[in-house]
């Protein structure tokens, strides 16, 4: 497997020494490589032209410039691909995480004990986002849109519509099922007979609606209600500790 790249984002050195030890002690022991780069800022992080990370592990509280939630919508603009670790000393920001697409959030002096799990998630994330759905759009145009970043699909008058994390939007004349069988079941869920949305761009869920990271809001019919709360709890679950 090649190197992960790795970023590190704490206003406290001593963490960042501490944690930078812990996750090049776990890829000795686990013959990976790591190539890990600490800031101390998010502007430090940004000057970075260089480097593009799979993951970064994050504080929450990062000075008065930026917290760790503006960080993390941030890095989704620029490396949509990028899996994000919050690592925190504080329970109570657990509920604002969900604002944002993250892979783990993880107490600070947990993450030696829960790190074997976080990277099996990683790696496994990694590998999601290697897939792509290859489409043919309404106007005969052939695309490949990564799987990890199909924010929702909707099919509306014999056309599926679907959105990314970027913004943009392809219409494609395949049926909604057809599309989700070809998808990666544990990314996605139907929540209503024309729509279905990425887990991980799930930011709210209403009574009769679920609002995802782009803003658009989808909705949650009393059909799909249920099963949809159901794979979501289990994949909210298997993201936070």
């Amino acid at each position: 497997m090649p190197s992960i790249k790795i970023a590190l984002c704490d206003d406290e050195p001593s963490w960042l020494a501490r944690e930078e030890a812990l996750l090049s002690g776990f890829a000795t022991n686990r013959g990976l490589s790591f190539d890990i780069r600490s800031y101390t800022t998010a502007t430090a992080l940004f000057s970075d032209k260089d480097f593009a990370p799979d993951v970064l592990f994050s504080d929450i509280e990062l000075g008065s410039q930026y917290s760790g939630v503006d960080l993390a919508r941030y890095v989704t603009r620029i490396w949509p691909s990028c899996q994000l670790v919050y690592v925190t000393n504080h329970l109570r920001y657990a509920s604002d995480v969900y604002e944002t697409s993250h892979l783990w959030f993880v107490l600070k002096d947990e993450l030696s004990t829960r790190l074997p799990t976080i990277m099996e998630k990683l790696q496994q994330q990694m590998e999601d986002g290697s897939k792509a759905l290859a489409v043919e759009t309404v106007k005969h145009e052939l695309v490949a849109i990564p799987c990890a970043q199909i924010v929702s699909l909707e099919r509306k008058a014999r056309v599926t519509t679907i959105e990314v994390q970027t913004g943009e939007a392809y219409q494609v004349p395949e049926r909604l099922a057809l599309l989700l069988a070809r998808l990666p079941e544990r990314l996605f869920a139907r929540c209503h007979g024309s729509f279905a949305v990425g887990l991980a761009h799930v930011r709210l869920v209403r009574k009769d609606a679920i609002v995802v990271d782009t803003g658009t809001e989808v909705p949650l019919s009393r059909r799909y209600a249920g099963s949809f709360r159901e794979r979501y709890l289990d994949w909210a679950e298997s993201h936070a500790l």
